[in-house]
């Protein structure tokens, strides 16, 4: 359940980083804070969020936030999981049409807004950025829990997607935020393969092509300029299959993590709309098991 009902401001130390936690009782949401020195292993670049963490520290900005008096509605904290190009923003998408009671966090998506409008956040990490170094785990916690509740509706749950990616970061999160449900999305390789190698780009504009479903009207060209279309070299099927390796190799785990917790369920296949099917089901058995224990 997340709850949401006071937060105290984040005070930091260049000795250590800050890590904002939470503990969920009686049906609210309280905050404070406790030191920790993460040590995160590398991820492999995702489609939509380019930015991952290290075992570098940070010294923290402070964060005030204030939220609303909790209600008796039961509000979920989800995650969805699966490979970069397993139709996550999909079945996202799919989620927070037919569940709108969920608010979309997407960490990568979070970084660049916060940069972009050089929020207190966004500008230490930037730092980290411009120097060539990975953003530090409890800056990512602290952009989660700050858009978690900033400007949210009390009654709204939280779907995220791009974090946790290791071991280490799902920890982190446990100790700030209490997940519920967790979607593991079980794409084959040669299916997310074929999807992303079929991807080409109008490097002028943007405009991207895929062969599979959003072909050009002219084979190789753009359908405004008929200029040449690009692979990028993140799209080619060698590389592709390296990113997948990675990403099996450093999320297993996680996933044994969250089933072990019993609120993991995987779905299997190679068409969204035919997994989300069974996503769709599982969830509202879910719902409907949370409003009977609320």
């Amino acid at each position: 359940m997340f709850r949401l009902v006071s937060a105290s401001s984040v005070s930091s130390s260049a000795s250590s980083a800050t890590r904002i936690r939470a503990t969920i009782f009686n049906g609210y949401h309280v905050r404070f804070s406790s030191a920790m020195s993460p040590s995160l292993n590398d991820m492999p670049i995702d489609d939509n969020n380019d930015y991952y963490t290290t075992n570098n520290t940070s010294t923290s900005t402070n964060a005030n936030i204030t939220t609303k008096s909790s209600t008796n509605t039961k509000n979920n904290f989800m995650l969805i999981l699966g490979k970069p190009g397993g139709g996550k923003g999909t079945i996202s998408n799919k989620i927070l049409k037919d569940f709108p009671t969920f608010k979309h966090l997407s960490t990568g998506d979070l970084l660049r807004k916060h940069v972009r409008e050089e929020s207190p956040i966004g500008l230490q990490a930037k730092k980290h950025m411009d120097n060539g170094d990975l953003v530090p785990d409890d800056i990512m916690i602290e952009l989660v829990l700050h858009d978690a509740t900033a400007d949210n509706d009390n009654e709204q749950g939280l779907l995220l997607d791009g974090f946790p990616r290791t071991m280490e970061q799902a920890v982190a999160l446990d100790e700030s935020l209490e997940v519920d449900l967790v979607v593991d999305l079980n794409v084959p390789v040669d299916t997310i393969v074929e999807r992303i190698s079929d991807r080409w780009i109008h490097p002028g504009s943007g405009r991207i092509y895929n062969y599979s479903y959003n072909p050009p009207k002219t084979e190789g060209k753009d359908d405004i300029t008929n200029e040449d279309l690009i692979q990028r070299e993140d799209d080619k099927p060698e590389t592709v299959r390296k990113r997948l390796q990675a990403y099996d190799k450093v999320t297993a785990p996680l996933i044994e993590y969250y089933d072990n917790k019993g609120i993991l369920k995987s779905f299997a296949g190679t068409k969204s709309d035919e997994i989300y099917v069974e996503v769709q089901k599982w969830l509202e058995e879910k719902m409907e098991t949370g409003k009977t224990e609320n």
